[in-house]
């Protein structure tokens, strides 16, 4: 059985905007749920009168409300601030609060840049890929010339967005530059992965055999081919695939088209909330 947590204070009508996270919290406990699963990118942000004011207002949590005025005034670091939050509420073992101490320590030494980068990637990992492209460009434009292995991270990560959209080629220019800047494998495998998908087999035969690189990076990406489609067989979506084409193949065109249409309706709806800015 899982430990049972009990709520402290009240659930907030107005809630609490996360900036790092793009994110709303409308409880104590939502709020350490973040702090603990997002540590790495919770910053000195977090130590902010305007989050002790909620905690009070809305939580009705006076007295940790006082606490936390009184370590904000006796110059306390966002570590100390949000770790004191996690052992006032109770939430998670003394290892997990721990870690997210020592995670929030360790963000207070990453530069402005590296810090944008890990709120982009929280965007796509998220499966906020729009957002995160436009984090990614945006951080592009910023970074000085000198910082050509974060650069080569932000091209790369920005072509896995492109993917999470389908749109390959933005994916494989992505993936081309940020081999050209970091000369990482991965980059120009993902690079050839992403042109593998949406050529036709001839032009991509001709491409391939104008490629400078050599057969193993070739074959590392049809084996990536052979385990997605591998993968993809044991899936929801693949038996529902099959039960389509049962339909159609008996002629049951009334339940065939009725569940196209259903399935296009609910793919259409990820994509437009993957595709939000």
């Amino acid at each position: 059985m899982g430990r049972v947590l009990l709520c402290l204070g009240k659930y907030a009508d107005k809630p609490y905007f996360l900036e790092r996270l793009y994110v709303n919290v409308y409880s104590v406990e939502e709020l350490c749920y973040c702090l603990m699963q997002n540590s790495y990118l919770i910053g000195k942000e977090i130590v902010d009168e305007r989050l002790t004011q909620w905690l009070e207002g809305e939580c009705g949590l006076k007295e940790l409300a006082d606490e936390l005025r009184e370590m904000t005034g006796a110059g306390c670091s966002a570590a100390e601030f949000a770790g004191r939050i996690l052992d006032y509420t109770g939430y998670g073992s003394r290892e997990e609060i721990e870690k997210a101490k020592n995670d929030l320590e360790k963000e207070a030494d990453l530069s402005v840049h590296e810090k944008r980068m890990a709120k982009a990637d929280y965007l796509m990992e998220s499966g906020k890929y729009m957002s995160a492209i436009k984090c990614y460009d945006s951080l592009l434009e910023e970074l000085p010339d000198g910082e050509r292995a974060l650069r080569g991270r932000v091209l790369h990560n920005r072509g896995v967005a492109y993917a999470g959209l389908y749109r390959f080629r933005n994916a494989a220019d992505s993936f081309r530059q940020a081999y050209e800047c970091g000369k990482n494998e991965e980059s120009y495998v993902s690079f050839l992965t992403a042109n593998r998908m949406f050529m036709e087999e001839r032009e991509y035969v001709n491409f391939i055999a104008a490629q400078p690189r050599g057969y193993d990076q070739t074959m590392k990406v049809e084996k990536r081919m052979e385990d997605a489609a591998g993968e993809f067989e044991g899936t929801e979506e693949s038996r529902m695939l099959f039960t389509l084409k049962v339909c159609k193949d008996e002629n049951n065109s009334v339940s065939y088209y009725e569940e196209v249409e259903r399935i296009t309706d609910e793919l259409k709806e990820q994509y437009r909330q993957m595709a939000e800015k």
